[in-house]
């Protein structure tokens, strides 16, 4: 698989009309997608399946450390989510201020 040297970057075409562009700046890899840009990580850990086609599954693993990461939904499994608390429920009358 081809990787990318410190400091180059490539253009991937992904499903926008614009091509995304994949870099590598000190180690740190990156892609301008969505996916890649709205991720809750730190930017060392994150991946893309752009990433992950341009460098293979093997060494984003390596990289990452491990398994690739896994969508949050499937962590946390199918919980809903619980029932709002409130210290006192409301009458909707008396004045709550004071």
């Amino acid at each position: 698989m081809p990787d990318l040297n410190d400091g180059e970057s490539v253009e991937m075409q992904g499903s926008a009309s614009r091509p995304y562009v994949l870099k590598n700046v000190g180690g740190v890899y990156s892609c301008s997608c969505p996916a890649w840009r709205n991720q809750s990580l730190g930017i060392g850990r994150r991946t893309c399946k752009h990433l992950r086609r341009l460098r293979g599954e093997a060494a984003e693993a390596a990289r990452l450390g491990g398994a690739l990461p896994i969508k949050l939904t499937e962590a946390i499994g199918d919980r809903s989510a619980p029932a709002l608390l409130l210290a006192e429920s409301w009458d909707g009358v008396s004045d709550p201020t004071g």
